[in-house]
């Protein structure tokens, strides 16, 4: 996996054909999705990378902790690791030492990772479906809707985030399922941090590592 197609996977920085319009869906399920999102501070676990067929591609662990901040780790023999700062979304390279960074709010991500989140009145659902036991929620940045899309996928009784799937410009797909997933645990901040490995410029703060 190298770092264009992880940045294409992960973030899908890309100019994506602009979704229509969310129709039929029950604001009381999207109601009740937002208000799910809002109780997490922090979230850990392991994390499995699938494409569209299901084949696996990579593992690894993940950290959140909202507003903001997420970082994703690859095990072996991937030596890539995305971190969410609260302000840049960086892709970094542990073998070539190399970094590439762009604004986490042009990144789907961001509707994840924001403050306070009101998928409603935002008007970042495009679509829901529904299947037993399992909802399905497209979703865009309505303020930047040529970034990229996410679709989550939350199970039902009780409500709980189980993966999402970000989509590229070309319709390319990349599915990231979540494991072992703990809740309200500490995370150390500098994992957070998004440094330089090339060592050439200083590290870079963003606005979600202060205080």
């Amino acid at each position: 996996m190298n770092r264009r197609s992880f940045i294409a996977a992960m973030t899908a920085i890309a100019t994506a054909p602009t979704l229509a319009s969310a129709q039929n869906y029950d604001p009381q399920v999207v109601d009740a999705l937002s208000r799910y999102l809002n109780t997490i501070t922090t979230m850990q676990g392991t994390f499995t990378q699938q494409a569209p067929d299901g084949q696996q591609i990579a593992e690894g662990e993940f950290f959140m902790r909202r507003p903001g901040r997420l970082r994703f780790e690859y095990f072996d023999p991937y030596p890539t690791v995305m971190i969410a700062d609260g302000t840049w979304a960086g892709v970094i390279n542990r073998q070539t030492k190399t970094l590439s960074q762009v604004p986490l709010s042009r990144t789907p991500l961001y509707l994840l990772l924001d403050d306070n989140i009101d998928l409603t009145a935002s008007g970042a659902i495009q679509s829901i479906e529904r299947a037993p036991g399992i909802v399905n929620a497209l979703a865009i940045d309505p303020s930047n809707p040529g970034q990229g899309s996410i679709t989550m996928v939350f199970s039902t009784t009780p409500v709980q985030l189980l993966k999402w799937v970000i989509t590229d410009e070309q319709g390319r797909s990349s599915v990231i399922s979540l494991r072992n997933v703990t809740r309200g645990q500490y995370i150390d901040p500098r994992k957070f941090v998004i440094e330089d490995p090339s060592g050439n410029s200083e590290t870079r703060f963003g606005e979600g590592n202060r205080g």
